[in-house]
């Protein structure tokens, strides 16, 4: 399984190089993501009643929201049946900013298969999105590899997808990330904000409770209570 390198460094500004100018105090210049596209499996086409013959050959797309224009893709895969497993080994480097370090963008990654008439553009296969807490977990430092499996969603979700069409099951990527770039005196990223807890209707509600064990007077008049549904159907 060949492996090639591919880079694209471009700054806020649209100009090549890196350096410490820009917003964020220089934290965040020269930050970016690497994708190594390890392998992908359970692809396969979407219907068509096109008649020309349709082939599976996908190829893997990485791009950030932070960069506009910093799409880059991997090599095209070939020879493997539809819904067998498709390698590249391609590293992919995509710069990245404060909206993917602090939680609020994703890295993007498409999948799509190469069409055998260059009068058709690319069939969608899939799409998923790498997020901050995937990398960034504080558990080892963010240049430490790590290998992450995403689902691909259905490429149409969200794009005019047809009702109770499933959102989920178009095949599985396999990735190696790891963030490069990234200063050691960078400020902590947010934290994301945690949804509130749902409203409970009805008796069965969470409350705080106080122990009764012991030698008190709260303990003395505790007595141990039936659960409410068996109660309600013995109160009848």
């Amino acid at each position: 399984m060949s492996s090639s390198l591919r880079f694209l460094w471009p700054t806020k500004n649209g100009g090549g190089g890196s350096g410490d100018d820009g917003g964020g105090g220089g934290y965040f210049d020269g930050v970016a993501l690497e994708v190594t596209v390890l392998s992908a499996d359970s692809l396969r086409l979407p219907p068509s009643y096109s008649p020309l013959p349709r082939r599976l050959r996908p190829y893997v797309t990485v791009s950030s929201s932070d960069a506009p224009g910093s799409a880059c893709s991997t090599s095209v895969s070939g020879g493997a049946p539809s819904g067998g497993e498709h390698a590249w080994g391609d590293t992919l480097v995509v710069p990245v900013g404060a909206g993917f370090l602090e939680g609020r963008a994703n890295v993007h990654v498409a999948v799509l298969s190469e069409p055998a008439c260059r009068l058709v553009g690319a069939t969608p296969l899939g799409w998923c999105g790498i997020p901050a807490a995937d990398v960034l977990d504080g558990l080892r430092p963010p240049r430490a590899l790590r290998r992450l499996s995403y689902s691909l969603r259905c490429p149409r979700r969200g794009g005019g997808a047809p009702p109770g069409s499933p959102a989920w099951g178009h095949g599985v990527v396999h990735l190696a990330v790891r963030v490069l770039g990234l200063r050691d005196d960078a400020p902590a990223t947010a934290p994301t904000a945690a949804a509130p807890a749902p409203v409970q209707q009805g008796w069965c509600r969470v409350a705080m409770g106080i122990p009764v064990s012991g030698a008190s007077s709260a303990a003395a008049s505790a007595f141990v209570g039936m659960p409410l549904s068996s109660w309600g159907a013995t109160s009848r």
